[in-house]
């Protein structure tokens, strides 16, 4: 059926692919022009007025400077922006406005143009019968059904699925394509692989930090031994914190549209009618700014900052926002007065013509530390209930020494711990092992009590005090409303391919017969492991299933006849959810992300 399978790293930094003919022991990495070592590129772009892709990759900030500011419309940090359940995306340069899943999209055609265009070369029948490639998108093993929905959707308009969506598109959470990954490399101990063996994967990339614990089972299938965590923990959060807690508060901004809004402000509209020349200047005046802060995180040594060494930025561009007689030094002595740790007191040297800053190497290893921290709490919290004594490091944040030895010394009971020499790379051929043997994932654990809205018989005990109350003439019995019947309980183990069954009642009140009707089963998730009402406090919705049917019943059918069948399977990392009522036969079929 299918000749071929790609895995797409979609990363916070870096966005690549691989693929094999289904050998797992032969993974070819796409080759994408300006890519780096690690056969990515970063996760940028820019389109046209009319949203088709001008640049993609690490050309995107080169052509703004060659060709100026009015071509296309910048952006990046696009899948944190995800993470944070943001809707839209502004670009970078222009300020235009557009939905998130629209420039994901555009990532992923992208992407699907090039691998299919490198296959081809070698099966040129795969340019036409696109549905004999099977597609795997990585997804942080903390994204909610919402962020995943979205990249679904994405994933759909990309045209990565077929009809069949839950054969022709998987997706692969990171940690766990990283596990696949070692537990076949070479170069790490696959002593640490034998049945029997637990271990946790924490992957640490641009965005996210995910952390998953496995057990080794038989068949080297992998079992989830608890729910996969993490957080925001990835490198781009460093610089974020430059810009939040440095930049704006020294001066009032931490993107470009803001500063050119307050630029504009200050200057008015007096360009002689090139506006967007003089934007175009000060926007690659910006990126030269995210570059040096760029370099100032990533020159970080242990050695560096037990020197109490300090990295000089030229931060000049923003003296066209203040009045005259404001100097660079009035606002560093405003942002020292709030800082309490002099090891971190920012410094300016006198130049009246520049704005020259001196940031101390500490702030980095303060932001670092607090990522540490929270990385250690949840896998102290993990090895509470269990006894692991090793952990592979996986992703581009890893080759960080620094943050990687700081979680060293925070953790209480590892031993042992591993590393690919590329671990960069352990993301994106992983997508491809899932992608050639799903299964191999065997054993999943919860991370919700997951149910339907439904209306069961009253019970007194449960249902007295917050319980809607009615009385159904059919079965001569009372019924509550809105109950919350549960499929899946929080911490459940869920094997690959298990199904979940359950057989609901139509329940007529009205005794409307031979009409056209639609039947609408709600989903819900909670913490919660035994929720009796759909309306308590933390169980939110997360999908529905819409079945229409014909003649629903008729006025002499008897109860039995008005049954619909739910069939919740387990298919990765998400349910596949199929509702039959069982006179008719009609069916209709919905995803449901595995969180």
């Amino acid at each position: 059926m299918y000749e071929v399978v790609v895995g797409i790293d979609f990363g916070s930094s870096g966005t690549g692919f691989a693929y094999s003919y289904f050998d797992k022991n032969k993974i070819i990495h796409g080759q994408i022009y300006g890519a780096s070592v690690d056969y990515k590129v970063p996760t940028e772009i820019i389109l046209d007025d009319n949203n088709y892709i001008i640049q993609f990759g690490g050309g995107c900030s080169k052509f703004l400077k060659e060709k100026g500011l009015g071509i296309g419309h910048y952006f990046k940090g696009i899948k944190m922006l995800l993470y944070e359940n943001k809707n839209t995306i502004v670009a970078q340069n222009s300020g235009k406005e557009l939905p998130l899943k629209l420039v994901i999209q555009k990532i992923l055609e992208k992407i699907k143009e090039l691998a299919i265009k490198e296959i081809a070369k070698n099966r040129p029948h795969l340019e036409k019968e696109t549905e004999k490639i099977k597609w795997v998108v990585t997804v942080p093993a903390i994204w909610d059904e919402h962020q995943k929905g979205v990249m679904m959707e994405s994933c759909i308009g990309a045209g990565l699925v077929n009809e069949n969506t839950d054969k022709s598109l998987f997706f692969a959470l990171e940690p766990e394509a990283a596990s696949l990954y070692c537990s076949i490399n070479k170069e790490v101990d696959q002593n640490y692989f034998k049945t029997g063996e637990y271990y946790i994967v924490c992957d640490l990339g641009g965005g996210t930090g995910d952390i998953v614990a496995h057990l080794v089972g038989s068949n080297n299938n992998l079992n989830e031994i608890s729910p996969s965590c993490g957080g925001n923990f990835g490198s781009n959060e460093i610089d974020k914190k430059i810009y939040k807690d440095i930049i704006s508060k020294l001066f009032g901004c931490q993107d470009f549209n803001t500063f050119y809004l307050k630029y504009k402000e200050k200057n008015g509209n007096n360009n002689d009618g090139n506006e967007d020349d003089n934007k175009g200047e000060l926007f690659k005046d910006w990126l030269e700014i995210e570059r040096e802060i760029k370099d100032f995180k990533e020159g970080a040594t242990n050695d560096i900052i037990e020197k109490n060494e300090k990295y000089t930025i030229n931060f000049s561009l923003f003296q066209d926002i203040f009045e005259d007689d404001v100097d660079i030094s009035d606002l560093v002595k405003a942002y020292n007065d709030n800082i309490y740790d002099d090891n971190l007191l920012l410094s300016n040297k006198k130049n009246k013509k520049k704005w020259i800053v001196e940031l101390p190497y500490k702030i980095i290893f303060n932001y670092m530390k607090e990522q540490a921290n929270s990385i250690c709490k949840i896998i102290n919290e993990i090895n509470s209930k269990e006894e692991i004594k090793t952990i592979i490091f996986v992703g581009g944040y890893c080759y960080n020494e620094i943050l990687i030895q700081l979680i060293k010394n925070g953790l209480n009971k590892i031993t042992t711990y591993l590393q690919p020499s590329n671990p960069s790379l352990a993301i994106m051929e992983g997508a491809v092992l899932f992608g050639i043997e799903p299964s191999t994932i065997n054993v999943r654990k919860a991370k919700y009590t997951i149910g339907i809205k439904c209306d069961m018989e009253w019970n007194d005990e449960k249902h007295s005090e917050k319980g809607k109350k009615y009385f159904n003439e059919e079965k001569q019995k009372f019924y509550c409303e809105d109950c919350f019947f549960k499929f899946v309980e929080i911490n459940q183990s869920l094997k690959y391919g298990e199904e979940i069954s359950h057989i609901s009642s139509i329940i007529s009140r009205n005794k409307i017969y031979n009409k056209k009707s639609v039947v609408i089963m709600k989903f819900y998730k909670t913490k919660k492991s035994n929720p009796i009402f759909i309306s308590e406090e933390g169980i939110i919705e997360i999908g529905e299933c819409r079945l229409e049917l014909e003649k629903i019943w008729e006025e002499n059918d008897n109860y039995k006849e008005r049954k619909i069948k739910i069939i919740m399977k387990f298919g990765g990392t998400y349910f596949n959810v199929t509702a039959m009522h069982l006179k008719s036969g009609k069916t209709v079929k919905i995803t449901l992300t595995f969180d």
